[in-house]
């Protein structure tokens, strides 16, 4: 169970009751940079996606597909465990039924 912090989130509008799906771009997430994030947690690499000057690494976290962006210099191996961290300010939460941003 992940649970994200969203007391600060600014809604577009207010949100009805019920699922929403959370997502956040893999460039606003931080890899292995300490603690201080509103939201951190741990997860081992599952696998590694060369893209040049970047890499995406996919990661489970709650279940959930999550993929970080991280410069070709420090390029985890499949199995390493990670630390990943975000703001969820910079995050997008929608209507799981409708699609439309909340």
């Amino acid at each position: 169970d992940v649970r994200i912090p969203l007391a600060t989130y600014a809604f577009e509008k207010e949100p009805a009751p019920g699922p929403a799906v959370f997502g956040i771009r893999p460039e606003h997430v931080a890899f292995n940079s300490g603690t201080g994030w509103p939201f951190a947690a741990t997860a081992n690499v599952e696998v590694v996606e060369p893209m040049g000057s970047d890499t995406l690494v996919w990661l489970k976290l709650g279940g959930q597909n999550f993929t970080v962006r991280v410069t070709s210099e420090r390029t985890p191996k499949n199995g390493d465990p990670i630390s990943v961290g975000f703001d969820p300010m910079r995050a997008s939460l929608f209507d799981a039924q409708t699609g439309n941003r909340i």
